[in-house]
């Protein structure tokens, strides 16, 4: 005979237990099978080409580098990546290289440490490049979306009046942003930059001759190695590894499928650039539209800009400011500052104290954006 509580128990309904061996079967949305897929495969291809035990513990699903914390920021509807160090005036560090996820702020690793001693120090991917989204207008994908974007994250960041260092394309870059909104730059420095000078290359270099085409990982890291007099110094397997994995986002993927359809207009071609660029060069001949402190910096040794266009960009701004200079570095590639860091960064600050001790206060910027 059972008991009361037996009779209970039977008239209890059966709960049925999830079967867990369905559950792992469980197909996932699309989007996310895709994405767990491709960041698989990238991490296996990184591990390949980079697989050395440390690159494997210090990998960064953000981009990071040479133990850099890197923060995102909405830039006008853009998520945009960027590194920030150090106290004391604002200091943005602009980037070269085209649109695409192999250029990013990482190649100022070796100079954000440095310049964050005396300086606040931010360096952003810019538009488009590094882990920074596209714009939601495929027109902008140009050097002006650039500056735009530029200038939008200064101001969402209320970083005020500030001291700009552009490199190769991010040195063209400064230069139209201080030419377009001299009211919130400082001073500007354009290292090794044929997209700021009058003049500029008609191609690759013949240093980069034997490395193959096209945007994949491979051409890069060659083209890389190939424009610095330090091969075995400047660049290493993790700098390589996070610029491979960043090219590799879909969102990167996308970056160069539109600019092969065409997206960034004329402005984005070579002969829609140069024709856009020789009118504010015009401006700043006859106007005298730029005014602030400058400092052209060029290593001797550029296989990419030669250290004539250099000479021919400070001949050019000369002109009509006074407050123009420049250096050339001996035994220096395309990158000077991560050939000689610690050079740099002394020859920029020395630059800035100098520029501020011979400031004109009777001499206010106003914008010079025909826009404005």
């Amino acid at each position: 005979m059972r008991t009361s509580r037996e009779v209970q128990e039977a008239k209890r309904p059966e709960t049925k237990r999830p079967d867990r061996r369905n559950a792992r079967l469980r197909p996932c949305s699309l989007n996310r099978c895709v994405a767990t897929a491709l960041l698989a495969f990238v991490l296996y291809g990184l591990f390949g080409l980079y697989g050395s035990s440390r690159a494997r513990a210090d990998f960064s699903t953000n981009g990071e580098v040479a133990g850099l914390n890197a923060q995102f920021v909405n830039v006008n509807g853009v998520r945009t990546r960027y590194y920030e160090a150090g106290a004391g005036e604002p200091m943005v560090l602009v980037h070269g290289g085209d649109l695409s996820g192999h250029s990013s702020a990482n190649i100022w690793s070796k100079n954000i440490p440095l310049f964050a001693k005396q300086f606040r120090v931010f360096a952003p991917d810019t538009l488009a490049s590094g882990m920074t989204a596209n714009p939601a207008d495929d027109n902008d994908l140009n050097i002006q979306g650039e500056v735009d974007h530029l200038y939008d994250f200064i101001r969402a960041l209320k970083l005020g009046i500030v001291h700009l260092v552009g490199e190769s394309r991010g040195g063209g870059v400064v230069l139209f942003l201080a030419l377009q909104h001299p009211e919130v730059v400082k001073d500007i420095v354009i290292v090794d930059s044929d997209t700021a000078a009058p003049q500029s290359s008609l191609g690759a270099s013949e240093a980069s001759d034997k490395c193959p085409k096209g945007p994949d990982a491979e051409a890069w890291k060659c083209n890389q190695l190939a424009l610095t007099s330090l091969p075995d110094q400047v660049f290493d397997d993790e700098y390589f590894m996070e610029g491979k994995y960043m090219s590799l986002l879909p969102k990167s993927q996308e970056t160069v499928a539109k600019l092969k359809a065409g997206a960034g207009g004329e402005l984005a071609t070579a002969a829609g650039f140069n024709r856009w660029k020789a009118e504010w060069f015009a401006r700043i001949v006859k106007e005298g539209v730029l005014q602030v402190p400058v400092l052209v910096y060029w290593g001797k040794n550029d296989a990419l800009s030669s250290a004539a266009h250099g000479q021919a960009l400070y001949d050019l701004l000369a002109k009509e400011n006074p407050r123009v200079r420049i250096e050339t570095v001996d035994k220096a590639g395309h990158f000077p500052f991560r050939e000689y860091p610690e050079r740099f960064v002394g020859d920029i600050t020395s630059f800035i104290q100098s520029a501020q001790s011979h400031t004109d206060t009777n001499n206010p910027q106003v914008s010079s954006n025909p826009s404005n």
